[in-house]
């Protein structure tokens, strides 16, 4: 592999020479100039980018960590923050943890040894400790709360979803109503657990252990749930889903199985995302989009800019048939 000292040998300029044309400097005349790129072509010279990052201190890259890619609310988290930072000239590195810590810790080093110039987290099950220590090494914006006061967040009030959901199934009478999430481990499935069993308390509302689940997150895993909950003997009349895809897939086993929606059991998504209208899916939708937000924060945050840390997301209910 070529380097800089060959090229100086071959153009028979000096080394600076050489520098200077690898990086546009105006101040080197033609003649020169055309030997460098010359001998650059003979030679084969491909810089060494790692090397370039290093003295620039910039890699005009984004790390951007998320539980499952195929995920549909991450994967449109990923297109919208990589839209964002296309008209930056920024590339994204994703990394997918599977709500893995240790991978987590694997994928900061990126940002702790300068390889990426700030990171996003989609999703992270790693404790406030660790968040804070690594906000030490670089720029830092969260999708989901975080008690961290040292990183950026853009976050839904998840807390208010939950309470908007059940308010809404209780006004239509319900008392006995499950809950779906995905990670218990997140900020985002954390917090509405935790919410959900204070409203249960609060309302006296009728409950079992077996109508809950968690580690749902696909269509194919709501059409599990639904045949566990057709299976009970005591079952809930409705259900609060993390997901809208998750819900779709319970409606979809719960009609194939003879079970009327909302009339035997009602179903609330969250999200909002198309394939809630397809299904005439009762959705909480966030009315500000995160992945871009997030995307505008990290960047001024990169060109040292003051943000807000704490940016909360106000949600709505889209009533549809499924409630």
């Amino acid at each position: 592999m070529s380097n800089i000292t060959q090229i100086a040998k071959r153009a028979k300029v000096s080394r600076t020479t050489v520098s200077r044309v690898l990086n546009h400097h105006s101040y080197v005349n033609a003649e020169k100039r055309e030997a460098v790129l010359k001998a650059i072509k003979e030679l084969n010279y491909v810089p060494n980018l790692n090397a370039i990052n290093l003295s620039r201190g910039k890699t005009n890259v984004i790390g951007i960590i998320v539980h499952k890619i195929n995920h549909p609310y991450f994967s449109d988290l990923i297109e919208r923050i990589g839209k964002e930072f296309d008209k930056h000239n920024y590339s994204l590195l994703v990394h997918q943890s599977n709500n893995d810590p240790k991978k987590e810790l694997e994928f900061f080093n990126m940002l702790k040894y300068k390889m990426i110039d700030g990171l996003i987290l989609g999703s992270s099950v790693s404790p406030t400790s660790v968040i804070d220590e690594l906000s030490y090494f670089g720029k830092i914006v969260s999708c989901e709360y975080s008690k961290s006061n040292k990183i950026a967040k853009v976050y839904a009030n998840h807390e208010s979803s939950i309470k908007m959901a059940v308010d809404h199934l209780r006004d239509q009478g319900h008392q006995e109503i499950g809950l779906c999430i995905g990670s218990p481990q997140s900020g985002v499935g954390t917090t509405r657990k935790k919410s959900f069993f204070n409203l249960q308390k609060e309302y006296h509302l009728n409950w079992r252990d077996d109508w809950y689940f968690e580690e749902r997150y696909t269509i194919e895993d709501g059409v599990e749930v639904a045949k566990e909950i057709i299976g009970q003997p005591s079952r809930p009349t409705a259900m609060v889903v993390g997901s809208d895809h998750v819900a779709t897939g319970i409606i979809y086993e719960a009609k194939k199985q003879g079970i009327k929606i909302p009339e035997e059991l009602a179903i609330i998504g969250f999200g909002n995302q198309p394939i809630s209208k397809i299904v005439e899916l009762t959705s909480i939708n966030p009315m500000i989009e995160a992945g871009e937000t997030a995307a505008n924060l990290l960047y001024s945050m990169i060109q040292n800019q003051d943000v807000p840390f704490n940016n909360t997301i106000e949600l709505e209910l889209i009533k549809r048939k499924s409630t």
